[in-house]
């Protein structure tokens, strides 16, 4: 697959940059940005009713700790420095690893050397963990911690520089009392033990049913530790401990690069690269023991050429692995068949140009350089000689004003961005500098083709193409579902399709009025896709728990209320004719037929109270009519504070889902919410029983529902009642005592009222009609 770029939008902060490969995307969506002082994190706010047309984003700045290794080693250099003999005391000057904490010198403020994020899973089994390098050679762990006012923050969880030190330090021997040279020499030794250098994380891999994964950790001295850390339930500020899995010594030396490779379960092909250019392989297993093994270290570049490696990752296509090296404008690639053999390599010069990005897929590598200059090299094997077949793809950024340190893909690859800081003269002399992030468009890939033929039955992967869909119909001004067949069936389309179509659905109705000409509009309205979606949701839901109950399995008191509410819900869709508004057929009446058999039958413990107005909640709209704070999922009042919140729609979830589901994810955005965290007096005020006790009510049953359920006789002939949603408060009380008198008409309404929609009998409205509004809800 070729690349052809559109620019899409610029982003600027108020930063430098100092490093090359300064970005990284994460698998749950997140951009990382290595500037001079700290790491810029930009999270996708998916949003498809935003009118304006830029890359819709919330941005975040880590700021890095200054924690220094050489101060906390049972040494302090300020005590003796000035004793050491010239040498010794130039290079303890010089060298930031000696002499951080050194207090004749003038500070030096800590810089991110490196950042990394974890795999999708090892936070609450959605959420990637973050690792942060110093130019103090300290690493760290961090956290996304959202607070109950939804303030995030990345907080610090592990320090894995500390926990190294607490593991060597019992090696070390009493000091004080050594000569200056000999104390300074036994400071570089343990400097040179725990400092670290470089790293990389393993896969997340399960022992026992729970998340693991392991951090490597490259050393000065050569060595490199194994650290496995323990999956996180959720996002709180709760640090977590490392488990050692051992120590290895290297024959290589001071080690600044480092990549992982899965190849099995519990192990893999860790690489790695030392301070003098030469690049070894490692075999490690056994992840899941106590003791991790180590060994086979295998020699790629052995000779000792001076120029750093600066980047290396690893590419399998057709069976075969390829281990990539950059080093400054050249490309090293080994190729190994599937016995592990190296059977070619591969030197190539990308030009003059040093390289500051890498990225692959399938047999394509795509090579940034710090002049701007964009290629890709497409890979192919020639009598087992590998060949590569090279492309300029040009993208509209001055190569002579800017230089670009990284590039990075969206998940599915229709968002290039690239990472730019101005070169001239004149833009530091004068000129305010901002480090630029210019977002392209992969012109070649349709993001609607992509959203339209997902299988995998979520949107939460789909989300750079959605954002990029709003984007080019704003810039475009046109429909976003343009290619979609305009009938579609939609009683048989999947709840996936139907999310999706409410998205477009919403995205067409922002984009209406800047289309210049409307000749048809071939979707329906949002707000039928809706109530749609929330059906096939609520189904969905109550299948699952009356299958439960239907086994033998108790029910709790909050699942037993909330499907009492959802079944008046899917009552209240009958009474509104929502199905055949929405033209839908047999399959949906089929469903709800089959729920609300059985869900009437129920015996229901008493409902709550409004906390708010004192009225009894019988269903999804409270009354009198006001807005309420209700559970995406189950429909139940939320109290005062959320737990759950969808970082995209901001629909929110009960706490007690939390013990239903493993995982909350948001029902009509498929992405993880957010668990927000309040203080402990909130808390506290939050877990009250607000509960009013009352006898148990039973619904009318089965039977007597097919007898007497609500038949519209007292309808006068021609004419009909229709439910009109509103956010109106201001509503009288004539119209409050209808919708009471309609609720206590829709706790009555029976499987008779589905069966005269499947029959056909949908009674459309004359030409009379009486207009109902309700107020709150989601119309």
């Amino acid at each position: 697959m070729s690349v052809e770029l559109r620019l899409i939008d610029h982003i600027r902060f108020s930063s430098k940059l100092s490093v090359n490969f300064a970005c990284e995307y994460s698998e749950d969506d997140r951009i990382l940005i290595i500037g001079d002082i700290g790491i810029y994190i930009i999270a996708l706010k998916g949003c498809m009713s935003n009118p304006f047309p830029s890359y819709y984003c919330k941005n975040y700045f880590l700021e890095i700790s200054d924690f220094t290794p050489s101060a906390n080693i049972g040494i302090d250099i300020n005590s003796f420095h000035k004793d050491l003999e010239r040498n010794d005391l130039y290079e303890a000057t010089m060298s930031m690893e000696y002499s951080a904490d050194l207090k004749s010198t003038t500070p030096v403020d800590p810089s991110p050397l490196c950042a990394q994020w974890s795999p999708r899973g090892i936070v609450g089994k959605t959420d990637c963990l973050l690792a942060v390098l110093s130019n103090f050679y300290n690493l760290e762990i961090y956290v996304k911690f959202i607070d109950e006012n939804e303030v995030t923050e990345y907080c610090m969880i592990c320090g894995v520089t500390q926990e190294v030190i607490d593991e060597k330090k019992t090696e070390w021997k009493y000091s004080d009392r050594l000569p200056p040279t000999v104390k300074y020499n036994e400071m570089k030794r343990r400097v040179q033990n725990i400092s670290c250098t470089a790293f990389t994380w393993s896969h997340l891999y399960k022992i026992n049913g729970k998340e693991y994964c392991t951090i490597f950790v490259g050393h000065m001295n050569g060595d490199v530790t194994v650290w496995r850390i323990t999956g996180r339930v959720s996002n709180s500020k709760e640090n977590s401990k490392l488990h050692f899995l051992g120590r290895y010594s290297t024959q290589l030396g001071r080690i600044v690069r480092m990549h992982w490779h899965i190849t099995k379960e519990y192990g893999g092909g860790l690489s790695f690269a030392d301070s003098e250019g030469k690049m070894s392989v490692l075999h490690v297993k056994c992840l899941d023991q106590e003791t991790a093994d180590i060994d086979s270290e295998l020699g790629f570049w052995t000779e000792a050429d001076k120029v750093v490696v600066d980047k290396i990752t690893v590419m399998i296509y057709d069976g075969r692995t390829y281990i990539i090296l950059v080093k400054q404008s050249f490309l090293i690639i080994y190729g190994l068949d599937e016995s592990g053999q190296v059977f070619d390599q591969k030197v190539c010069n990308v030009g003059c140009y040093y390289i500051t990005g890498i990225h692959h897929f399938d047999n394509t590598i795509l090579v940034l350089t710090l002049t701007s200059v964009l290629k890709q090299y497409t890979l192919s094997i020639v009598d087992q000689r590998i060949h590569l077949e090279e492309k300029l793809i040009p993208i509209k950024v001055n190569g002579g004003k800017f230089r670009t340190h990284g590039f990075f893909f969206s998940k599915n690859m229709v968002f290039f961005g690239l990472i730019a800081y101005p070169c001239m003269l004149h833009s530091f002399s004068k000129l305010k500098t901002f480090l630029n992030i210019f977002l392209f468009h992969n012109a070649l890939l349709n993001p609607l083709t992509i959203i339209w033929h997902n299988n995998s039955g979520s949107l939460r992967d789909y989300w750079d193409c959605l954002e990029m869909l709003r984007l080019l119909c704003l810039k475009d001004k046109r429909f976003p579902w343009l290619g979609i067949p305009a009938e579609l069936d939609y009683d048989n389309l999947s709840l996936l399709k139907l999310k999706t179509l409410r998205w477009l659905a919403k995205l067409s109705e922002m984009v209406f009025n800047t289309v210049p000409v409307v000749k048809n509009y071939d979707i329906k309205p949002y707000i039928i896709l809706h109530y749609l979606v929330q059906i096939k949701l609520i189904l969905k839901r109550l299948n699952g728990l009356l299958s439960k109950k239907q086994s033998g399995e108790e029910l709790s008191l909050f699942q037993m209320r909330s499907i009492d509410i959802q079944n008046f819900f899917l009552k209240e869709m009958v009474v509104k004719n929502v199905l055949a508004k929405a033209n839908v057929g047999r399959n949906f009446i089929n469903e709800i037929k089959q729920v609300m058999r059985v869900a009437n039958e129920l015996r229901y413990p008493a409902m709550l109270h409004c906390v708010w107005c004192g009225e009894k909640i019988i269903g999804p709209v409270c009354l009198p009519p006001h807005a309420d704070s209700r559970c995406s999922i189950t429909m139940m009042p939320i109290y005062l504070v959320t737990s759950y919140k969808c970082p995209f729609c901001k629909a929110l979830a009960h706490k007690e889902v939390g013990k239903e589901e493993d995982v909350i994810f948001c029902p009509y955005c498929d992405v993880p919410m957010e668990q927000l965290y309040a203080d402990e007096k909130t808390e506290e005020f939050v877990n009250k029983d607000y509960e009013l006790k009352s006898e148990e009510v039973r619904s009318v049953c089965f039977d007597d529902c097919l007898k007497e359920g609500l038949s519209f006789s007292d309808v006068e002939e021609n004419e009909r009642e229709y439910v009109v949603l509103s956010d109106s408060e201001d509503e009288s009380s004539e119209d409050q005592n209808k919708l009471r008198t309609l609720y206590v008409r829709l706790k009555d309404v029976s499987l008779e009222d589905i069966v005269k929609l499947d029959n056909g009998e949908e009674q459309e409205a004359g030409p009379s009609r009486k207009v109902l509004k309700l107020t709150g809800g989601d119309g």
